[in-house]
């Protein structure tokens, strides 16, 4: 290494974990810590802003400390504050030390922050909506969710499991997207409204054959229900804007 460049590393490696690395030769503690408070500071208000609940679940400690190790050991490749959080999920992922249901749950809070800076192109549709003859579009700006805890209901006070030892699995299935006024939705979907909109998400088919579709995949149920179900759930999704037009797919 030349001189600069063993003062950068010891300068931004004392930044990042000051406990563990010491200052540069000839630099002001004072300056330094100023540096310090600030990088991280501003690393946890950029993560803080998107776990509020991850934060409840451990409490100001223990989410610190957490802070703390991702700051000191994690080597980002984005530099851009709003890619933060996406960052700070991959470290999470990578941990076996937190709760089984706890990346899942840091997933969901991440996912409304995902669906709120999606940039997409603007779909052409039919001018008369037919979702059950044409193919149904999903509003661009979603994704569909699903985890083995209930993410949604986890709170201080309620943890799944309460520990580390898995216990209570209870499949979760979610719809979040962002409607046309840019407010970020999330509907919880029963896993056969989940089956019909991954069948949609995933082929060039009009509602009526992503119905039939789904019928034959579930078979305890006869295709005259299921075309009656279906077209109502398609109709109340559109409704709440997570559906926003059709279009011909002949």
């Amino acid at each position: 290494m030349l001189d600069f460049q063993r003062y950068q590393a010891e300068f931004s490696a004392n930044i990042r974990a000051p406990k563990l690395h010491k200052k540069p030769a000839h630099v002001n503690a004072k300056r330094m810590a100023v540096y310090q408070k600030a990088v991280f500071n501003i690393t946890a208000e950029s993560i803080g802003v998107c776990f509020p609940v991850c934060q409840a679940v451990f409490g100001k400690r223990v989410w610190g400390r957490l802070l703390r190790k991702f700051l000191a050991n994690y080597a980002a490749a984005s530099p851009i504050f709003r890619e933060i959080p996406a960052e700070f999920l991959q470290f999470l992922n990578a941990r076996e030390d937190l709760p089984a249901y706890f990346y899942q749950l840091a997933h969901y809070e991440w996912a409304e922050l995902a669906v709120s800076s999606q940039i997409n192109e603007t779909l052409s549709s039919s001018q008369i909506v037919d979702l059950m003859n044409e193919k149904p579009i999903l509003v661009p700006a979603h994704s569909l969710l699903k985890y083995d805890y209930p993410v949604h209901k986890i709170s201080h006070d309620f943890k799944p499991n309460n520990g580390f030892k898995p216990s209570i699995v209870e499949q979760t299935y979610l719809l979040v997207f962002r409607n046309s006024v840019f407010d970020v939705k999330f509907i919880e979907l029963n896993p056969v409204t989940y089956q019909l909109l991954s069948i949609i998400e995933n082929n060039n088919m009009t509602g009526r054959q992503a119905l039939m579709r789904l019928a034959d995949d579930i078979k305890n149920l006869d295709a005259t229900t299921i075309l009656q179900f279906g077209g109502a759930i398609l109709t109340d999704l559109a409704d709440q804007e997570a559906i926003v037009g059709s279009i011909n797919v002949n």
